[in-house]
């Protein structure tokens, strides 16, 4: 059972990890992308 639990951690979190990665780069681009409709400066 433990080896079980060990491999679908081991397959999973990389899945999690790039999903948070790829929400977070997403509304980075929508904030760009409203920064620059808007004139305003990302940072």
């Amino acid at each position: 059972m433990t080896s079980q639990l060990l491999t679908l951690y081991v397959l999973f979190w990389p899945l999690i990890a790039s999903l948070v990665l790829l929400t977070i780069c997403l509304n980075v681009y929508k904030d760009a992308q409203q920064a620059r409709e808007s004139g305003e400066e990302l940072v």
